[in-house]
C-alpha cells in the first residue's frame, strides 16, 4: 500500500493529526470540556433571568465554543455548549457576557403579546444589568475554568 517509510510517515500523522482535531475543545486537544454552575450577582443580589455566555478565549475556538445558561430566581446557572445537553464549558480562559434572558411564553406581535413581556420584563428584580458586560470589548469580567472549579459565583457591579 505505502511505497516508501515517508509515506508511512505521513499517513500516521494525517490519522494522528484527524483525531486529535476531534477531541477536546481546540483542534489541538489540549483544552477539554468541563462541567460548570454557579451563581451570578448584581449588587449582591441573585440576579434572575439573565443570559450569560463564556466566550472562550483559546486560539482557534469559534461560536460554537460558547458556553451559555440562563439563570434561575436565585441566579444559579448551569453552563452547556451549543448542540450538547450535558452541562460543559472548555477549561481555559474566557470573557464573560451577561445580558437579559428570554422572555417566556409566546413572542408574538399582537398588542397583547407585547404587553404581557413587557410585564414580564418589568416585574424582574435587581436591574438594569449594566451595559459593559454585553461586549466582548467592554466587559470586565474573565475567569480562567479548570476541572477543579465546577461551581463557581459571579458578581457584577
Amino acid at each position: 500500500m505505502f511505497k516508501t517509510n515517508s509515506m508511512k510517515l505521513g499517513f500516521l500523522i494525517s490519522c494522528c493529526s484527524f483525531v486529535l482535531l476531534l477531541s477536546g475543545c481546540g483542534g489541538d486537544g489540549s483544552i477539554e470540556v468541563v462541567p460548570v454552575s454557579g451563581v451570578l450577582k448584581l449588587r449582591g443580589k441573585p440576579l434572575a433571568n439573565a443570559e450569560i455566555k463564556l466566550v472562550p478565549m483559546a486560539e482557534g475556538l469559534d461560536g460554537n465554543f460558547t458556553a451559555y445558561g440562563v439563570t434561575d430566581a436565585k441566579g444559579e446557572f448551569v453552563l452547556r455548549l451549543p448542540g450538547k445537553d450535558e452541562s460543559g464549558c472548555c477549561a481555559c480562559d474566557c470573557k464573560v457576557l451577561v445580558v437579559e434572558g428570554p422572555i417566556p411564553g409566546d413572542r408574538g406581535e399582537d398588542e397583547a403579546s407585547i404587553m404581557k413581556a413587557a410585564k414580564f420584563v418589568k416585574s424582574l428584580k435587581n436591574r438594569p444589568i449594566p451595559k459593559e458586560y454585553e461586549r466582548l470589548l467592554t466587559t470586565p469580567l474573565t475567569l480562567t475554568i479548570v476541572a477543579d472549579n465546577p461551581k463557581i459565583e459571579l458578581t457584577l457591579d
